[in-house]
């Protein structure tokens, strides 16, 4: 067996095994919803005094007032069967809060789930209650508790959910014998609602960790056909008055930084968060200077493609409500919040200081809400503030911009009809630049605006679907910056087509339009399918509030996939995938094809894994030469795998490859990691991860002087280790450590210049192997042999290292008020002297003195 095969066999073992399963198994029914009834619970006004939140239900009100409910239903793994174990709810309410009280009745002590975690987490053993407190029959805002007493809030849409959501709420759990129990005071002020409306959704539920079962008290569908369309309701909720609530957080922070070469120094900051609802159903809120900081690094990671990385977003101000805003145009969002105070992206030569790592954000502003008509809207300004720098360029030391002042705008509004089977949307953003310097305006655009408009229509109780979204996008500014648009990784304007001309340094706006088309059997049954067309015009452009990687291009894909969600035998549920994809330019030069067959599954002793086997056909790839020509892509074939043991044990691991193999070796990588997990008490969770990723490509772009493109042979590898701790001494107080050390290594070889771009044999496409000439850290070639360099340009290899870790405090010392404690500490390294690997890299980080910086900071939280 030829070695490149190896990696092949776990998918494929997987892979042959699920559809060989498929075929072995007796011809079974889809498994169709019994209908049900939708239960009601009729909740009861508390007269007399409120129940003391500490999680024993022995207040008088639970004796008394109101009726419990009970009966729940499985939702996995045996959809429809009575739970394992008894649960009940009891709903009261007065004018200012909900209070709901759970019964969980289980098995000694011993045998339950009281594993702590952070806010958020799904940990141990949990049950919650849900409300969808507009009946809109799309949202809906959930409270839990988990068996340790850890708090989980978050909004769910039939599109998923958003932990991000945090409202201030008060939950207690207590253990008896043969139950726990919990009790919830939730603030009217944290809903949204019409107080006309005397109906609301109501979803309650149960998880038992040993068994990985959900219960519901409304059994939720699960064929696809929405989550929040399937709740029960609650009736009797009368005599609310529209709330004008009004919350206050202000905090104060120091921060203090120690790196080499540089004095240390304190720096102070104050700020408040404001959160005033303007009604029932809608809220301002507003954030005057921010604390900006994020309390985890991004991840080190080696990017070798033309396009940037993308970065998740964590800092609390962007987080909390952000589907609100979401406007996917298939997998790149048109508001991209790490865009907001961002890092400055103009470097000038000659630094005298160091470049800020974020762009100072003076304040943010966000009113967001849904009318009684079922119109949702959202809208959030923000701006930041402009950034200097020193810089020495000989004659002595000036002052440099390198950010200006930005302002930044989002309004997305959506129209509901037909009980939520028919949204229809829009969304405008806007980026306006002010005061910028000559030096800046030959870098950005002054405005960037984009206008959107969507559609989302289901039909035949939500088993079809059509979907369809269209954009316009309009950037304006100097000649100069909108040619850096033009000659961008987006597009390459500059790329050479016969008889064809994009490029236009005349230019002082970009223009381009954008549609996304998509439809097909959503749910209900095994089978699932859908079709999508996607087209981007090449002056498509939203990368001042977005992230778009790639402009100028028509892709159709299909597809199409098999689901089983009912146990049987080895598996508790499986679905296989077969996706085909086709791609051009918009001028109908075809890029490529390829197929994707994609296997994952639950077995029965709650391991999961998932598996994928791809084929690409031979294309040409528009990136590749950066700007030069269409460069011949060889076909390949790509594999993943992935495993995971029973994350309810406290001992759980992972491991996962993936791989990717061209013809004529011109392209190969591979990546393998693993994660182990244990627990050693409940409260406390030890995690480490190790990664390694190796690449080699034979057409790597290397440098080019516009008539002539030169590649080279790159092996480039990465390792990296992630290693967490987390201590959570009670649900309110909790230390986490997180370090990550990461090193790289790149090696250039074999360069060659570029014959025949399109051709398909190689040696044809390229010329033959150039040796370089090497002087103060350059390299050089000359191509006509005349004796003068035609192409200069820096030695491309390079060794990269670096650590980075976050040591945590979070205490929450009263509702909603907290106090945080953070010690970050960074080490940087590389240099272009070749490494034998990449762990020998890390070796530099010995010589590097860390950068440390300390910050406390103490929130205190005021409410109506």
């Amino acid at each position: 067996m030829s070695r490149p095969l190896l990696p092949l066999l776990l998918p494929l073992a997987l892979v042959v095994g699920l559809c060989s399963s498929i075929v072995a198994l007796p011809a079974k029914e889809a498994s169709a919803p019994v209908p049900r009834p939708r239960r009601v619970y009729e909740t009861t006004r508390l007269s007399g005094p409120p129940p003391a939140i500490d999680g024993r239900l022995d207040d008088a009100c639970w004796q008394s007032t109101g009726e419990w409910s009970s009966v729940f239903t499985q939702l996995t793994p045996q959809y429809g069967a009575a739970a394992s174990q008894a649960t009940e709810i009891k709903i009261l309410y007065d004018d200012r809060n909900l209070y709901v009280a759970m019964r969980a009745h289980d098995e000694p002590i011993a045998a339950r789930s009281r594993q702590q975690g952070e806010r958020d987490g799904f940990v141990g053993d949990i049950m919650g209650v849900n409300f969808d407190s507009y009946h809109d029959q799309r949202t809906g805002f959930e409270f839990d508790l988990t068996a340790a007493g850890q708090k989980i809030d978050l909004v769910l849409a039939n599109n998923g959910w958003d932990t991000t959501w945090n409202a201030v709420w008060e939950g207690k759990v207590a253990h008896e014998a043969d139950c726990w129990t919990a009790e919830f005071l939730i603030p009217l002020s944290q809903l949204r609602f019409d107080p006309r409306n005397t109906v609301w959704g109501l979803h309650a539920w149960r998880w038992i960790d040993r068994f990985k079962e959900e219960s519901d008290w409304n059994l939720l569908a699960n064929d696809d056909s929405g989550l929040v369309k399937s709740f029960g309701e609650l009736h009797g909720i009368t005599g609310l008055r529209s709330a004008r609530r009004w919350e206050l957080l202000p905090y104060a922070s120091m921060r203090m930084e120690s790196a080499p070469n540089r004095d240390s120094h304190a720096v102070f900051h104050t700020g408040v968060d404001a959160k005033v609802g303007l009604s029932s159903n809608f809220t301002l809120d507003a954030s005057v200077l921010p604390d900006f900081g994020q309390v985890e690094s991004d991840p080190a990671v080696m990017n070798l493609t033309a396009f940037e990385t993308y970065l998740t977003e964590k800092r609390p101000l962007f987080l909390e409500g952000k589907d609100i805003f979401a406007f996917p145009f298939g997998e790149e969002p048109l508001f991209y919040s790490r865009r907001i105070g961002a890092p400055p992206s103009f470097v000038p030569g000659h630094l005298a200081s160091d470049m800020p790592d974020a762009s100072t954000l003076l304040g943010a502003l966000k009113v967001s809400g849904k009318t009684n008509g079922g119109t949702s809207v959202g809208v959030l300004a923000a701006a930041t503030d402009r950034e200097t720098v020193l810089v020495d360029d000989g004659a002595g030391s000036r002052t440099a911009e390198v950010a200006p002042r930005t302002g930044y705008l989002v309004a997305r509004g959506q129209q509901d009809f037909r009980a939520g089977d028919t949204v229809v949307g829009g969304i405008v953003t806007h980026v306006q630049r002010t005061g910028l310097s000559s030096e800046l305006a030959a870098q950005l655009p002054e405005t960037a605006s984009v206008v959107g408009a969507d559609v989302t229509h289901y039909w035949q109780e939500r088993e079809y679907f059509f979907h369809a979204v269209a954009l316009a996008t309009d950037v304006r500014g100097k000649p100069a910056a909108i040619a850096r648009l033009q000659t961008n990784s987006a597009r390459y304007y500059q790329r050479p087509i016969d008889g064809y001309e994009r490029f236009d340094a005349t230019l002082d706006r970009l223009s381009g339009e954008g549609l996304w088309l998509q439809g097909g059997k959503a749910s209900k049954g095994h089978w699932r399918w859908t079709e999508d067309l996607m087209i981007k015009s090449p002056g498509l452009e939203f990368n001042d509030l977005g992230y778009l990687a790639q402009a100028d291009q028509r892709k159709l894909k299909t597809s199409a996939s098999y689901v089983e969600k009912d146990p049987a035998g080895w598996y508790r549920s499986y679905e296989l995938k077969l996706e085909q994809e086709n791609t051009w330019t918009t001028r109908g030069e075809h890029l490529g094809s390829g197929v994707d067959l994609r296997a994952s599954t639950e077995f029965a002793n709650k391991w999961n894994g998932n598996a994928l086997l791809g084929a690409t056909g031979a294309g040409r790839d528009p990136v590749a030469l950066r700007g030069g020509p269409l460069l011949y892509a060889p076909s390949r074939w790509n594999w993943s795998g992935y495993l995971e043991t029973d994350v309810t044990k406290r001992l759980w691991a992972n491991v996962h490859a993936e791989g990717c193999q061209s013809a004529q070796d011109a392209f190969s990588s591979s990546a393998y990691g693993a994660k182990v997990s244990v627990r050693p008490a409940d409260s406390l969770v030890l995690t480490v991860a190790a990664d390694a990723t190796t690449y080699s490509d034979r057409q790597q772009y290397t440098a080019s002087d516009r008539a002539r493109w030169l590649v080279s042979r790159l092996e480039g590898e990465s390792r990296s280790l992630s290693l967490r701790a987390e201590w959570h001494l009670r649900p309110e107080l909790s230390v986490q450590y997180f370090g990550n050390p990461f090193g790289s290594t790149v090696r250039y070889t074999d360069y060659r210049q570029v014959a025949l771009p399109e051709a398909a044999a190689l040696e044809r496409r390229f010329g033959p192997v150039l040796a370089p000439s090497i002087a103060d850290g350059n390299c050089s070639f000359d191509f006509d042999a005349d004796g003068a360099a035609d192409c200069i340009f820096a030695r491309p290899d390079w060794n990269d290292a670096s650590f980075r870790s976050n040591l945590v405090l979070r205490w929450e010392y009263r509702l909603g008020s907290t106090l945080y404690f953070a010690w970050s500490q960074q080490r940087y390294g590389g240099s272009s002297e070749l490494r034998e690997d990449a762990w020998s890299s890390l070796t530099s980080l010995r010589s590097q003195r860390p950068v440390n910086q300390f910050m406390v900071k103490v929130t205190y939280w005021f409410s109506s």
